[in-house]
């Protein structure tokens, strides 16, 4: 989130609290720096999940804080583990002046499950929406529409690791008995289902999880772009990218400006090309990974030539942005791409 951003979301809760500005607490500073790109700066959503009064109230503020800590491990949501308690606890203390407090109350006491009873009740009332692995019907659970998909917001994937080291087995049994309001979940206590039953089934989501082969990735710090100079003319370095990228099996697009579409038509400066390109079985790859990866996945290259005249071709750092997602597997496939990336700017200006 840059500067600009956060002055103006200020500036816009000071005009509606009567034209007092206010400084932002540091929960909402830490929320706005760290959750709003997802989550918006209310919380209404977008890549992430909608943070609802009717959805926060029914979890604990320990659950919050466990989400924040684990993230959900091969998801976009990633771990905030260099957060300190202080900055975690001011993170949900800022939520809760957004949604209200808590009203869930766990259960005391509660009987021993048994995921073999469980993983009939799981196949009955949970695997439809859940998948049969609890992963989900569909990867991913913003609500975004880019897609079509059978939900509005896609049910959770309840046995991620992440979720299942936020979610104390008290927790799962009120949420399966009392469902989540502003959802599809339904509380399963209307439909016969008592602390015995829901037992069973945290037993088996246990059990679930444990099946579960994802690797969790540190975010990879390193610069956003790579910068190449190219030791030829403009016209030449972009016909040199083309036949590169060819030769790796890239269909390339028809070329543009860099500026086109944010300028007016026919005003975009001559010396900057972006050449855009796709190899289409590795794109569907990424996205049967990470179905929301549309809105980062960069394919392209930018080709400047300086008013000194030499000339460099940007491209996107694919193992940076692979450390935005808490993802091993796409972790591995984007370094993959970066490699073949750094391959075809290096042949292009030899």
């Amino acid at each position: 989130m840059n500067t600009l951003t956060s002055l103006f979301a200020v500036a816009t809760m000071a005009l509606m609290a009567g034209g007092h500005v206010q400084a932002a607490s540091p929960g909402q500073a830490l929320f706005e720096r760290h959750c709003s790109a997802c989550h918006n700066f209310d919380g209404r959503g977008g890549i992430g999940l909608p943070l609802t009064s009717e959805t926060l109230t029914t979890v604990t503020d320990e659950y919050l804080a466990r989400t924040i800590r684990n993230g959900r491990v091969a998801r976009i949501m990633p771990a905030f583990d260099r957060l300190d308690d202080g900055e975690v606890a001011a993170i949900v203390r800022y939520l809760r002046e957004l949604t209200g407090p808590a009203k869930v109350v766990l259960p005391r006491d509660m009987p021993n499950g048994d995921a073999r009873r469980g993983a009939a009740l799981y196949a009955q009332h949970c695997a439809q929406c859940h998948g049969r692995d609890g992963q989900g019907a569909a990867l991913g659970t913003g609500v975004t529409l880019s897609r079509e998909r059978p939900f509005p917001v896609n049910p959770p994937a309840i046995t991620n690791p992440g979720f299942l080291a936020s979610a104390s087995d008290r927790l799962l049994v009120y949420t399966i008995l009392h469902g989540r309001p502003g959802t599809i979940m339904p509380g399963f206590a209307a439909r016969g289902l008592g602390s015995q039953e829901a037992a069973d089934l945290v037993a088996q989501l246990r059990r679930l999880g444990t099946r579960q082969g994802h690797k969790r990735v540190q975010g990879v710090a390193g610069s956003l772009s790579h910068v190449v100079e190219s030791d030829y003319d403009l016209q030449t370095t972009i016909d040199n990218v083309k036949r590169t990228l060819l030769g790796h099996n890239f269909r390339s697009f028809p070329d543009r400006k860099l500026q086109q579409g944010l300028t007016d038509k026919g005003s975009g400066d001559p010396r900057q090309a972006a050449l855009r390109f796709c190899n289409f079985n590795r794109l569907y790859d990424l996205l049967r990974m990470e179905p929301r990866l549309g809105v980062v996945l960069p394919c392209r290259i930018t080709v400047v030539e300086d008013d000194d005249g030499q000339v460099r071709l940007y491209a996107p750092n694919l193992r940076t942005v692979a450390g935005w997602f808490n993802n091993g597997e796409l972790q591995e496939s984007f370094n993959a791409l970066d490699d073949a990336l750094l391959e075809i700017l290096e042949e292009a200006t030899l």
